[in-house]
């Protein structure tokens, strides 16, 4: 499987999955032809990056979270080390 980025085609035809497998109303490719826009392009993959970025740090803390033993007053617990 090639790589999204690889060409302009190949990052459209995964926007387009993308936004059709979110429901609601569909994407399909038509024939109105538009100029390439670099800046904007990098503008929505600086979103997309940051907003991964959080995501994965919000998920990361969770399982921390869980796996914090804490006691029924919730102050956390210590391990001791052997």
């Amino acid at each position: 499987m090639p790589n999204i980025f690889d060409d302009p085609k190949s990052i459209k035809t995964w926007a387009i999955k993308l936004a059709n497998a979110c429901g609601g109303q569909k994407v399909e490719k038509g024939i109105l032809l538009t100029s390439l826009n670099t800046q904007r392009i990098g503008e929505l993959l600086d979103d997309f990056v940051a907003d991964h970025n959080e995501n994965t740090q919000k998920i990361a803390l969770q399982i921390q979270e869980e796996e914090t033993i804490t006691d029924i007053n919730g102050y956390e617990i210590k391990e001791e080390e052997e």
